[in-house]
């Protein structure tokens, strides 16, 4: 076990301990807190073959909104486990979380299941935090797992659906739910509600007059209201801002990170109440990263460097365990895309807090289509490709030398997609396409 994964264990364990040591005057070593005896039940709601076959997976239909669980009573959630599947690489983007706590109508978490996990680009990089891993599946193939820690509570019931609105024929998931029941059927007092929410600009505007897309030539210029910064949360209640996932894809090029975050809290118009100082102090980073880094608490998990240093697709993850953001009455967290909003780039979120009820509407979610990432030429159509061939060879009997070379070719185009060698992906699909023709059952996509 490396160094890094020792303190990882050791700060959760330590946390863990410092919990129950507040409830047991007799717990405070290391691990002693597992020992504390509990009057709660803990169950699980998972995706097992209920014919006791092996068959331990959902299939949710095109179109169709399946429900995963539904729990009865007060309890929370403590594990959250998903290993969604199918032949489209994109899935990530096209089904829809949500949950919904105590019987309400209007969902709590209404998130692209892989943004909820910081994975709405594909799981492209695999990390490890205090709250969320993204974890491998078997080598070569783009079968990976998400996992959130994130306490989950509800009072008197959780419901939780996945939609599969983005027209995928073969989607299957497989899942866990483990939760803890309180057996008084009460929550301790003052527990807010986990809530996500995912917005996008797919190119933020710059304000008129203002330098386009440079990174110091906007410098005289003067931000004093916040008010064309990009949006992550607009939040009305009591509560505890928790965490942030952020996708920035620079179009522009160069260092777009010169945008402060800037969040307002109770109403607070200006100064912000969190005024910041760029993109890198948010998510604990140096000056202007160009290299992934991850941790308990922050990274930037993924930098594409297309073409040069920051281009392309940068991913960012905070979680505020030490540090959450309370707030009364309301919260606004916001962020400049550039010094005074100078840049035009894709801005992606997820925010994660807690509050209570009834909280305020979400902004409506965008269709499948339009939440998909943008990609260089041609990428965006071999993607498609990819999953309509892999779906053909599924119906095909490959003799024992193509099957071995479609393996291969399925390893090489996760390496060179997981990497963005774009130009090798394309390469691999149509390679696909040569194997697939040597069969007459195959049938052409139409021009």
């Amino acid at each position: 076990m490396t160094r890094w994964r020792i303190g990882i264990a050791f700060v959760f364990l330590l946390l863990l301990s410092r919990s129950h040591a507040q409830q047991d005057p007799y717990t405070g070593s290391l691990l002693d807190g597992l020992s504390h005896l509990q009057d709660t039940t803990t169950a699980r709601v998972s995706s097992w073959d209920h014919s006791g076959g092996n068959y331990d997976f959902v299939k949710i239909a095109p179109g169709e909104t399946k429900t995963l669980a539904e729990i009865s009573g007060a309890g929370v959630i403590r594990r959250f486990y998903f290993a969604p599947l199918a032949s489209d690489r994109m899935r990530y983007r096209k089904m829809i979380l949500r949950i919904y706590w105590d019987g309400q109508k209007d969902p709590c978490v209404e998130v692209p299941l892989g943004d909820f996990f910081g994975s709405g680009l594909g799981t492209l990089r695999y990390f490890h935090s205090i709250a969320m891993d993204v974890n491998p599946g078997i080598r070569g193939r783009d079968f990976d797992a998400m996992v959130s820690y994130l306490p989950m509570p509800f009072a008197s019931g959780a419901r939780i659906t996945l939609e599969n609105d983005g027209g995928m024929q073969d989607l299957i998931v497989w899942y866990h739910f483990d939760y803890e029941r309180y057996p008084d059927g009460k929550l301790p007092p003052h527990t807010g509600r986990l809530h996500a929410q995912w917005r996008r600009v797919p190119r933020t505007p710059v304000p008129p007059g203002v330098p386009r897309n440079t990174q110091l030539g906007a410098n005289g210029y003067r931000n004093t209201t916040g008010d064309n910064n990009f949006v992550i949360l607009d939040a009305a209640g009591h509560g505890n801002f928790v965490g942030l996932f952020l996708t920035v894809d620079n179009i522009a090029g160069g260092w777009y990170g010169e945008g402060d975050d800037m969040i307002f809290v109770d109403g607070e118009k200006w100064p912000p109440t969190y005024p910041g100082s760029g993109h890198e102090e948010v998510f604990n980073a140096g000056c202007c990263p160009d290299e992934e880094y991850s941790g308990l608490y922050t990274g930037f998990y993924l930098i594409e460097n297309y073409k040069a240093p920051f281009g392309g697709k940068n991913q960012m993850y905070r979680f505020y365990v030490n540090d959450p953001v309370r707030f009364r009455k309301s919260i606004r967290v916001t962020i400049e895309h550039g010094h005074d909003n100078n840049f035009e780039n894709d801005y992606t979120s997820t925010a994660i807090w807690y509050q209570d009820e009834p909280h305020k509407p979400f902004p409506p979610l965008p269709t499948a289509a339009v939440r998909l990432p943008a990609w260089p030429d041609g990428v965006a159509s071999a993607l498609d490709a990819e999953a309509r061939l892999t779906r053909a060879a599924g119906k095909l009997k490959l003799t024992e030398t193509d099957q071995a070379e479609w393996e291969k070719l399925e390893a090489s185009r996760n390496r060179a997609f997981h990497t963005f060698r774009y130009d090798e992906f394309l390469q691999g699909v149509q390679a696909m396409e040569t194997i697939l023709r040597k069969y007459p059952q195959y049938k052409p996509a139409q021009p």
